[in-house]
């Protein structure tokens, strides 16, 4: 009887857990994308109560710095008072930018000078500066830190409804090469960018692997893709995704010295120092003229060798 009551009770209690876990990836299925939400589901099923804690937190976190910042509303405040703000001479922003670094803008001059070089990298595609603009959000002007908050959530903002329209159009046709290379290039845009915080890197990391496998399962000419994919399955931890890859770039590029310097990198990467050097030897043998930069690279793994051996 007892041990019926408590093989009742843990039913009862893995049925409830798995109701959340469904309940919570529906609700976040409408605002993610669909690799998104199963990771996030996945999370939240094998790591019961703190899953969940998790991403609620970090979710109430994020809600709570914009708030406090307020930054959309004074964002859209700022673009209509832009007149309102003060010039200070006749400033050439073109030959400023050409002849100074962007990054020592923000600590030179006065304090007008620094929010009307911010004032004008708002009239551009400031999604260039996003470094920049990120340097900015802790200047001691507190102006000019709000306006550098404000474009980055602006940019922010613009890259979310792009990843959402890419993921639509690719869910219609998941067989449309052209629509998978445009989500592909979207979300490499995206990680490429700066903005992803460490939750967004993981997971849409995950959705370039997948994407980036069913492209090269339709067309093997991108040798990019191939690098994109090995590099991004590493950082990952699928080490076993990031061998194939890599095998099966040598096999369609078998004159090209590119892949084998991928091989390099994974056996390196896994610590097969013996492989390492095989690839080396053959890469040697293989490829009498290879080009400058590959050259340095192969100078330095035989430099490795030599102090490994």
């Amino acid at each position: 009887m007892i041990y019926n009551n408590i093989y009742y009770g843990i039913y009862a209690i893995f049925l409830v857990h798995l109701l959340i876990s469904l309940a919570y990836f529906a609700f976040i299925l409408c605002r993610k994308t669909l690799q998104q939400s199963m990771f996030r589901f996945t999370m939240v099923f094998l790591l019961p109560v703190l899953g969940l804690l998790f991403f609620i937190i970090s979710g109430l976190l994020d809600r709570v710095f914009r708030e406090k910042q307020n930054v959309e509303e004074s964002y859209q405040k700022y673009i209509k008072d832009q007149e309102q703000i003060d010039y200070i001479g006749d400033i050439d922003f073109k030959r400023e930018i050409n002849t100074i670094p962007i990054s020592d803008s923000l600590t030179m001059g006065s304090l007008q000078e620094r929010r009307a070089f911010l004032v004008d990298l708002f009239k551009k595609d400031y999604t260039r500066y996003i470094k920049v603009l990120q340097k900015a959000v802790f200047n001691e002007d507190p102006e000019t830190s709000h306006y550098a908050g404000a474009a980055l959530m602006e940019i922010k903002k613009q890259f979310e409804t792009l990843l959402r329209n890419s993921n639509k159009v690719y869910e219609k046709n998941k067989k449309d090469i052209s629509a998978i290379r445009d989500y592909i290039d979207t979300v490499n845009k995206y990680l490429n960018s700066g903005l992803p915080d460490s939750i967004d890197k993981q997971e849409f990391g995950i959705t370039l692997s997948y994407l980036l496998e069913k492209y090269l399962e339709k067309d093997h000419t991108i040798k990019q893709y191939y690098i994109d994919k090995i590099n991004i399955d590493l950082r990952l931890g699928n080490r076993k995704d990031a061998e194939d890859f890599a095998k099966i770039f040598c096999n369609y590029f078998p004159t090209d010295e590119g892949p084998y310097f991928m091989l390099l990198k994974y056996f390196y990467c896994t610590n097969n120092y013996k492989s390492l050097i095989k690839v080396v030897k053959f890469i040697k043998k293989r490829f009498f003229n290879i080009s400058g930069n590959n050259k340095e690279i192969l100078k330095y793994w035989e430099r490795f060798i030599s102090d490994v051996v």
